[in-house]
């Protein structure tokens, strides 16, 4: 049996939880028309889609501090510079814009936050032209958000169908 570095657990967790929040968050959206109609008033869309977006915004926070306390196993070799350099880069904007995604989602809403119909977070008064602006920032970032997460998924599925190496392994294998 080959040892190779794996993801802490708590990191998988984290990992596949806000890969689960981040595909439910966007198609909430996404049908939202379709489940409007089929489910008429039971389901309020936007309560679960800001919902979601919190607690990813949580999740990342929470990954942050695992990190650190954690650190981050070496899956690529280092002779493997550029690999080690774009794998970084992805991951590295992809934390970037879990941060942006939910906060711009939250700032673009002159609304207070309501979380699960339970707790309400208050909205931040500002001009319209920020709701705007922050409005574009959340559509824009959520869409390169999509995309590098593709890019990712693309990268671990080239790396154990291609590469063949174990690097998709250290986040699917439990310790």
């Amino acid at each position: 049996m080959q040892n190779y570095p794996q993801y802490s657990s708590k990191q998988k967790w984290i990992h596949w939880l806000t890969l689960v929040l981040i595909v439910c968050t966007y198609l909430l959206v996404f049908f939202k028309v379709t489940l409007s109609s089929y489910l008429g008033g039971m389901f309020n869309i936007y309560l679960f889609h800001k919902s979601f977006g919190v607690l990813i915004f949580g999740i990342t926070l929470w990954r942050f501090i695992v990190i650190k306390q954690d650190g981050v196993p070496d899956v690529l070799p280092k002779s493997q510079k550029r690999q080690r350099i774009l794998s970084k880069s992805v991951q590295g904007f992809i934390y970037i814009l879990l941060i942006i995604v939910p906060l711009s989602g939250y700032l673009m809403s002159s609304r207070p936050l309501n979380f699960f119909g339970v707790i309400s977070i208050p909205a931040i008064d500002m001009p319209n032209k920020a709701y705007q602006l922050f409005h574009q920032t959340h559509q824009v970032s959520a869409y390169l958000l999509i995309a590098l997460l593709i890019v990712h998924i693309a990268g671990a599925l080239f790396h154990y169908v291609w590469i063949k190496d174990k690097v998709l392994q250290s986040m699917l294998k439990r310790n």
